[in-house]
């Protein structure tokens, strides 16, 4: 069941509180009245009161000084206040404490002040929705950023032309800048041209509300390329607005080494024939899987070599020797 509205108001004319009570509660408000200042900060600070409609002209206590007390312990208090003519300044002052709204006397239009209560209570609703929101958000920032510093990973936030608005340690390791360099930098700044082409090709992906994975090359402090890959994934507003992206960065410069080492080795294999092994026609040396040349005699230097002759080369050679016959000598 929803909460019914609880309305106080403080002036010291009957007929006004009693012609605004019967008005309220028609509306489906709880309402307290009180005659002067004194009764109604008592009902106030001993009731739960949604909204405070007070004159301003009271004996006792006024209504500006109901106005600060109230106004020192609850600052978003709604309080409208009800003033005759020729009290500007007292209008002025009223806003000043705190006032959402005024309505001034004589009181000829109840459907004029039921929609003011309304406008004022609704602005509060939205008000504590909001406070309630960023506290949440407060909590999750502050808990992911906690996250995010304490990853190896990169991880950073850019707005929608791509300027820093967030980095961690991490990151800022990883291209040797500080946390105010980068604050101050654009993604271009830190990358090549063709990579930030790209980044900007992904940015118009992300505003679909696509998450990407790719790699960029980017520029250190000292101006030397790293390869990363970047991880992002859009950020909306409210009006669901495209407003940046985070990102996960990680350095792939060793990763792209040795890739490419690997994608030479490949080549040079597939232009070499199988099963021959390179050898130097000149010095005889030998090719090696390491790219360099060694001598032959350390290529083979696990088999042990002795003079000879072979029985085709000693046919060839001395064709009177029998060797067949164990006497016969050259």
């Amino acid at each position: 069941m929803a909460h019914k509205k609880t309305v106080l108001i403080i002036d010291d004319e009957l007929p006004i509180r009693e012609s605004l009570k019967s008005f309220f509660e028609d509306e489906g408000y709880c309402v307290f009245t009180a005659e002067d200042g004194d009764k109604g900060l008592d009902t106030y600070f001993n009731e739960k009161i949604d909204l405070v409609l007070t004159d301003l002209r009271m004996p006792k206590k006024d209504g500006i000084e109901v106005m600060r007390r109230i106004h020192e312990k609850e600052p978003d208090a709604p309080m409208i206040v009800v003033s005759g003519a020729g009290q500007r300044e007292d209008i002025i002052n009223a806003l000043r404490m705190g006032a959402k709204d005024y309505i001034t006397k004589p009181i000829d239009d109840l459907d004029k002040i039921g929609h003011t209560v309304r406008q004022v209570l609704e602005n509060k609703r939205l008000s504590d929705e909001n406070k309630k929101y960023r506290i949440r958000l407060e909590k999750s920032e502050a808990k992911y950023r906690a996250i995010a510093e304490n990853i190896a990973e990169g991880v950073f936030t850019v707005d929608e032309q791509e300027n820093f608005k967030y980095t961690n340690q991490a990151f800022a390791v990883m291209t040797g800048y500080t946390h105010k360099e980068l604050l101050k930098k654009n993604l271009k700044d830190v990358s090549t041209e063709k990579s930030f082409r790209l980044i900007r090709q992904q940015t118009f992906n992300q505003k679909a509300g696509v998450i990407s994975t790719y790699e960029i090359e980017m520029l250190d402090a000292e101006n030397i390329l790293i390869h990363v890959e970047l991880s992002c994934s859009p950020v909306f507003n409210e009006k669901n607005i495209y407003r940046g992206a985070v990102a996960v960065a990680r350095d792939i410069t060793k990763l792209v080494e040795l890739r490419k080492k690997f994608q030479k080795y490949l080549i040079r294999e597939g232009a070499a024939p199988k099963g021959v092994t390179p050898i130097c026609a000149s010095c005889k040396s030998i090719r090696i899987e390491s790219d360099t040349w060694v001598p032959v005699e350390d290529y083979f230097s696990h088999i042990v070599f002795s003079h000879g002759i072979c029985p085709a080369c000693c046919n060839r050679l001395y064709p009177e020797l029998d060797l067949q016959d164990p006497e016969s000598s050259y």
